[in-house]
């Protein structure tokens, strides 16, 4: 039971002052001297809800679903438009709704027509706006469901602002506020939910989404296992006979085979084949536009089934790491160690491939962290593996990502790189090197090989997980130049690198390392 709130800890200057230039910094959020109850009054035009509204529901609702009251919010936003209201001021409207439209705009913000410079603005007033008023309704010591949605709102906007480690802490509280209402928990008839139970089940699913995907990315324990029932999910059978899962209920069962199988990142499944089993099962479900682009029969199955494969084929690649890295050579025999290295091999080219395609049919891939981010570490990996580094065809994917990456935004007056988280930015310039590198590498072959064919790794080059002899493993990251700019040892497995590349930097200088090898 949530506790009540003394009025002395709600007007304590000290707190207030605290949430201001404490807390909204770290997100990124520029604070002046207004207090949170200028938040009522901030309302925007008519014609500003109107727009961002219908461009949240049209571009970015459909690729993850957290409001699914979605009908319900659109009424009540035409019921404010429709009020007649003199000054936003003279707003009726409950808070807790308003700090969930404030996020649902600032979504919209994100991904609307505005200049790159205009929409970052725009969103970062409404996110600002979003959380002075979750302050004002208390939202810590009495969580809503309104709370619950506008949290994961914002850990999207976050994400998109490139602020993905950001996004995972704010996903932490998310959580706790989640369990205080008791959304953890199965519907039990003898005691009263502060929920609806169908309710409670949206919940946990975007929940489990976002954190499951987040986790991922960054090498870290998932914090809603808690929220993971597979009784939320539609069923599998083989063959379905309940008909084909849908993109957004076949998300649903991608991140719960995540976290079914990311639990144990301490000590390896005894049967590291069970999560591509686990994945089979899903894939024979699917409707069939999500098996063939061929089958799409609109845009937006199209987007549907790109959007898909870039996930899927991410979560797959990641989750054989550990079963590849030096670490666990021991605990995986050889016949299973092939197979995994094999769809870990095949996942990266496949979501590299969907990225890249994505990027031409929907703007929401220019615009999302988690598109870029999976598209991007995938090419990033398969330039570091010595098998797959000279092939024509991960040469291929690199054009093509370096460039859909460098092109300019249509809607900003910059290229696509410049708004870029600096880690992401950093894999972007290690990924340039590796190309040059490679390119170096392979013209000095020709000259000493002649006519030897390039469709083959280098000679005495092993499998992807362990050292190559120093001697050349150092010809290959000496550039002789100041463009690579990673201080450290290259006497090392393809996935260590990939890990310090991919670290973040916290204010300490110490990494937030992935811990996948």
């Amino acid at each position: 039971m949530a506790r009540q709130r003394s009025p002395r800890s709600r007007d304590d200057p000290a707190r207030q002052s605290a949430f201001e230039t404490g807390i909204l910094p770290l997100l990124g959020i520029s604070n002046d001297t207004a207090s949170s109850a200028m938040s009522f009054s901030s309302l925007p035009s008519d014609q500003e809800i109107v727009r961002l509204f219908e461009v949240f529901r049209q571009r970015a609702h459909p690729f993850h679903v957290i409001t699914y009251d979605l009908d319900h919010i659109e009424a009540r936003a035409c019921a404010l438009v429709t009020s007649g209201r003199v000054t936003a001021s003279e707003c009726p409207e409950d808070p807790r709704w308003l700090c969930l439209l404030h996020a649902i705009l600032a979504t919209g913000a994100q991904f609307s027509e505005l200049s790159f410079h205009k929409r970052l603005a725009l969103s970062q007033q409404h996110t600002k706006n979003a959380f002075d008023l979750l302050r004002c309704t208390d939202y810590l010591a009495k969580p809503t469901k309104e709370a619950i949605q506008t949290l994961l709102l914002l850990g999207n906007v976050l994400q998109n602002d490139m602020k993905p480690q950001a996004a995972w802490v704010l996903g932490g509280t998310t959580i706790r506020l989640a369990q205080c209402l008791g959304i953890h928990k199965k519907p039990d008839r003898l005691v009263p939910a502060l929920i609806p139970p169908e309710e409670a089940k949206y919940l946990r699913l975007a929940i489990v989404w976002q954190d499951a995907l987040l986790a991922l990315a960054f090498g870290r324990p998932p914090a809603s296992h808690e929220m993971d029932f597979e009784e939320d999910l539609p069923p599998l059978t083989n063959p379905p006979t309940t008909g084909k899962i849908s993109y957004l209920e076949a998300m649903n069962w991608l991140c719960h085979v995540t976290l079914r199988h990311v639990s144990s990142r301490e000590g390896l499944p005894s049967q590291p084949l069970a999560m591509l089993d686990d994945m089979r099962s899903v894939e024979i479900s699917l409707s069939p536009h999500l098996t063939d682009p061929q089958k799409g029969k609109s845009i937006r199955e199209l987007q549907e089934f790109y959007a898909f494969e870039l996930h899927k084929n991410f979560v797959l690649s990641t989750l054989c790491r550990p079963f590849i890295s030096s670490s666990s050579s021991r605990q995986v025999d050889d016949g299973d160690r092939s197979v995994i290295l094999e769809q870990f091999r095949d996942s990266l080219r496949r979501s590299v491939r969907a990225y890249v395609r994505l990027r031409t049919i929907t703007g929401h891939a220019r615009r999302s962290w988690a598109f870029i981010h999976n598209g991007l570490t995938s090419v990033l990996l398969l330039s570091l593996m010595r098998e797959t580094r000279y092939l024509p065809e991960t040469r291929t994917l690199q054009d093509e990502m370096i460039t859909s990456l460098s092109d300019s935004d249509p809607d900003s007056m910059s290229d696509s790189s410049g708004h870029l988280s600096d880690t992401l930015k950093k894999a972007l310039k290690a990924l340039q090197t590796l190309q040059r590198l490679a390119d170096r590498d392979l013209t000095s072959r020709g000259r000493n090989v002649g006519a030897e064919s390039t469709n083959d790794p280098l000679p005495e080059h092993n499998s992807g997980q362990n050292p190559a002899p120093q001697g050349d493993q150092d010809n290959f990251w000496d550039i002789g130049t100041d463009d690579w700019s990673f201080p450290f040892n290259f006497d090392m497995s393809p996935l260590g690198a990939f890990d310090y590349i991919m670290s973040e930097q916290n204010l300490s200088g110490d990494s937030f390392l992935p811990n996948f090898t």
